[in-house]
This record gives structure tokens, C-alpha cells and sequence, in this order.
């Protein structure tokens, strides 16, 4: 283990319990731990500011943008007290209105990021409106937002995906096995309906009543007393923000995907709906420095070899092992562990060829334990580090690292047996 390995380990561990006690904002901690990285070489400042200037930084950026031009409206309000009329003011119906309308939303639209920034002004309006602290209800929201990152429906961007994984297979010489459209959704249908149930009846039971630390969007909002808008910028408002979700599902522009809310955002203000100061305002800029020094720590475990490391001892306790259930147990634990170090997005680059590596070796069906390396990837949202939405969560609800530990370990658990039952079941390796 050379310098560098240790370095990263070193400073994983000083933002896992520095996030725990919170004696520091956890942006500074995330913006330190960033700092240590460049200056001893783990990540050259090349990559870091690169993570300043991501397409999911200026995404997020402008995603926070439009959700601020959508609440200067008076739809929020007006959604948040019809929903209330309509569950005559049960906290569980109206949860399992949002939780819906969000996974559905996340069947069509591709980056979770997006989905989470339209969903959560929707979902602090309302608790303001129940009178209900935002940290009941946002780690639900969150929850089910990563969890359309597996979807189950094989449309749109997601519809060939298939033809990548078979495209592994073919590099590595496998013919026997192949994917089609519907390989992923047979099990993940199953995973799907237990996140919403759990995210409706029983996530809130771990949720603390009141936010751990405090909740800037909330903040904002309570300072934000302004005239309401002329009738033109309201409708402005509105095109503005349905816009951009009908081409984010779509997607068919050729474009990259950080330009439509880019353009959506600008235009606000160019507009009026917005002022600049009111734009800049809305940013969240702790939430983005957070996510900024997060994936920086994911970049210095892929550059160091730290995340190779973790899996190849994984992959190391498989001598001998002919138990479909057990290959797929080990292979789902592998990602979930590699997620809450690494960032979701590099962990299938990393165990994905040596899922394949390993199969070949035993001569059985990769099919089942690749699903168990893409499902576990989505399952952790116990540290910052697994994807740009549970910093965004964190944020929202006020949660710091020991909450989303209480609040996570339970129901990643029940994913993880639910997941190599079905998958195992369905796409055994012998």
C-alpha cells in the first residue's frame, strides 16, 4: 500500500467522523478533505476544479435555479395545499403522493440529481404547510430518487442498456449469455416496490423529528417574502420549469444534458422571474461544495488504486465458492461497500470486469452477478461519497453522517436480501 493509497484512506476517514461529530460545516470538511487530496498528488488540481466545473455541478447549480423560479410562483403553494385538502391532512398520504409522483418522474427523467432538485421545494413547501420539520419526509424523497436510478422501465435513455452490458460480455468473449431489454427490470421491479413501501410507512419512523443541523433551503425560504409575480412571469414560471422536465425526458436534442437547465436557469432571470441576487441566492452553494469535495475523495480512490484495492479483497474470499446465493451476496455487499467509498458512477468500472474475470474463471452466468454490482451501487446512501443526491439530501433534511447511518443500514439490508434472492434466483451462475 504506497503513500497515496494511504493518503485517501486517511482522508476518507477524517470526513466519515468529521461528518459524524460535527464540530466543522460539513462544506468546509468536504472543501479540506478536497485540499489534502490535491496538495499531497492524489488528484492533480486538474480533476478537482474539473469536479467544480462538472456537467452535474452546473446541473445541480441550475436545477436549484429553476426550483427557486418554480417556488417565486404561486403553484407551489398552491400544489402543497391541494395535496393537503386531498389527504385531509395525513402525513402518510401526503408522503405517498410525493414519493410516487417522484419515482415516477424518475422513470423518464435521466439524472436523479434533476429529479431530486424539482421534487424538494415541492416537498418543503408542504411540510411548511403541515407544520412539519422537512427531516420527516426528505430522506423518503431521497431514498426513492436513488433508487430510479435502477429503473424498471426500459424506456428512454435507459431502454439500451442492455446492449452495454452485452457489450462487456462480447469484449471479454462471452457468447453464451446475453441481456435483453427486460434482463434488469425482472429484478428490480421486486427492489422498487419495497423502496416505496419502506420510504412511505416506515422511513419516517427513523427520521428525526426535528433537522440535526440547520436547513438552508428552509432558511431561504422564510426570508423570501416578495410581491407576487405579474401574471406574464408567472406563466413564465411555469413553462419554464415543465419545459425543462419534458427535455430532460426527452432528451433528444443531441445536446448535453447540463445545457437545457442551464438555459432554463438563464432565462429566469433574463426574464424577471428571478433577480440575479435572488438567482445567486438559491444556489446552495454548501450543498454544491459539499458534493464538489465528495467526488473528489471518489476521483483519489479510482486514481490511487484505493477502490482496486477494496475489490480485489472482495473478490479474494471467492476461492472455491459454488453457491449461486453466496457469489451473489458477496458481489452486492462488494458495491455497496465500494459506493459508500467510491462514487456510484466509477464503482461498475471497477467491479464489473472482474465480475466478468471471475466468471470466467468459475465458467458460470455473469448475468446475475453484474445485476448484483448495478443494484448494490444504488443502494447506499449511508455517506456523501455514494452520489450527488445524498449531499443534496443531507442539505435539505438536515441530517449529518450518524442520522443517515440510523437511518440507512435497516432498509440496505432488506435491499440486499431482496436483491440476491430474486436476482440470484432469476439469473443463477450455474
Amino acid at each position: 500500500m504506497d503513500a497515496h493509497m494511504i493518503i485517501t484512506l486517511g482522508v476518507f476517514l477524517f470526513m466519515i467522523v468529521s461528518f459524524s461529530l460535527h464540530k466543522l460545516p460539513m462544506a468546509l470538511t468536504s472543501i479540506l478533505g478536497m485540499l489534502i487530496l490535491v496538495v499531497t498528488g492524489c488528484v492533480d488540481s486538474k480533476t478537482a476544479l474539473g469536479n467544480m466545473g462538472s456537467n452535474t455541478v452546473i446541473t445541480m447549480i441550475s436545477m436549484f435555479i429553476i426550483a427557486a423560479g418554480l417556488g417565486r410562483t404561486q403553484m407551489v403553494e398552491k400544489i402543497s395545499k391541494l395535496v393537503y385538502r386531498v389527504s385531509k391532512g395525513s402525513f402518510t398520504k401526503v408522503l405517498a403522493g410525493y414519493v410516487l409522483v417522484t419515482f415516477i418522474l424518475g422513470q423518464f427523467i435521466p439524472s436523479i440529481t434533476a429529479l431530486f432538485a424539482l421534487v424538494c421545494p415541492l416537498v418543503i413547501a408542504m411540510c411548511e404547510e403541515m407544520k412539519v420539520s422537512p427531516s420527516k419526509m426528505m430522506y423518503s424523497i431521497g431514498l426513492v430518487t436513488v433508487a430510479t436510478s435502477f429503473t424498471i422501465m426500459p424506456i428512454g435513455p435507459y431502454a439500451a442498456t442492455f446492449i452495454e452490458d452485452n457489450g462487456y460480455l462480447v469484449e471479454y468473449g462471452i457468447t453464451d449469455y446475453q441481456f435483453t431489454m427486460f434482463t434488469q427490470m425482472n429484478i428490480k421491479v421486486f427492489v422498487a416496490a419495497f423502496v416505496l413501501i419502506w420510504a412511505i410507512f416506515f422511513a419516517p419512523k427513523f427520521a428525526p423529528d426535528q433537522p440535526i443541523v440547520p436547513i438552508s433551503m428552509v432558511e431561504a425560504r422564510k426570508k423570501a417574502q416578495r410581491e407576487p409575480l405579474s401574471p406574464v412571469r408567472e406563466v413564465i414560471g411555469y413553462v419554464v420549469f415543465f419545459g425543462v422536465i419534458v427535455c430532460l425526458i426527452c432528451q433528444s436534442f443531441g445536446l448535453p444534458s447540463w445545457i437545457i437547465p442551464a438555459c432554463g436557469a438563464a432565462f429566469l432571470v433574463l426574464s424577471g422571474v428571478l433577480s440575479e441576487k435572488e438567482a445567486i441566492n438559491s444556489m446552495c452553494l454548501d450543498i454544491i461544495m459539499l458534493y464538489v469535495g465528495v467526488v473528489t475523495l471518489g476521483s483519489a480512490f479510482a486514481n490511487t488504486g484505493a477502490g482496486e484495492l477494496v475489490g480485489d479483497a472482495v473478490a479474494g474470499l471467492l476461492g472455491g465458492v459454488q453457491n449461486s446465493y453466496v457469489l451473489g451476496a458477496v458481489f452486492f455487499l462488494a458495491a455497496f461497500v465500494m459506493t459508500s467509498l467510491l462514487y456510484n458512477r466509477a464503482v461498475s468500472k471497477i467491479l464489473i470486469p472482474l465480475v466478468i474475470l471471475t466468471s470466467m474463471s468459475l465458467k458460470c452466468d455473469p448475468r446475475g452477478l453484474m445485476e448484483m454490482c448495478y443494484i448494490g451501487s444504488m443502494c447506499s446512501v449511508m455517506t456523501p461519497v455514494a452520489t450527488s443526491v445524498v449531499p443534496m439530501m443531507m442539505g435539505a433534511g438536515g441530517y449529518d453522517q450518524k442520522a443517515l447511518v440510523r437511518m440507512g443500514w435497516l432498509p440496505a439490508l432488506l435491499m440486499g436480501v431482496i436483491t440476491v434472492l430474486v436476482g440470484m434466483t432469476l439469473y443463477p451462475c450455474y
